[in-house]
């Protein structure tokens, strides 16, 4: 009974490790890196090479810690505010953030 049992706690801290998106991420479509923060719930500009001052700028908040799907607010220029997101882990490498539409806005993977 006590390997089962120490079974069954190796899978939920491997599936809870697994789902983890805390760290940073690369950009796919430019030179930039976020740092994902679940303990904070924030996303913030690690590092960007074509626009430097933007490093520590919030992208996303208010993000919800219910794998396999979060839940946030990312800054959206064009409203001037902050619009409802969700970011969906695809794989281990490769995590993409949605608009409320299901629209693929963001697409990060692991440096």
């Amino acid at each position: 009974m006590a390997h089962i049992l120490k079974l069954i706690a190796l899978v939920f801290a491997f599936s809870a490790q697994a789902a983890d998106i805390s760290g940073t991420w690369k950009h796919t479509d430019k030179p930039a890196w976020l740092s994902v923060n679940t303990q904070t719930g924030v996303v913030t500009v690690q590092r960007h090479d074509k626009a430097p001052d933007a490093v520590g700028l919030t992208v996303i908040k208010d993000l919800s810690a219910k794998p396999p799907i979060w839940h946030g607010k990312m800054y959206a220029a064009e409203q001037g505010d902050y619009i409802a997101v969700s970011l969906e882990l695809k794989d281990n490498q490769t995590l993409i953030v949605v608009d409320a539409n299901a629209a693929e806005i963001l697409r990060l993977t692991r440096p």
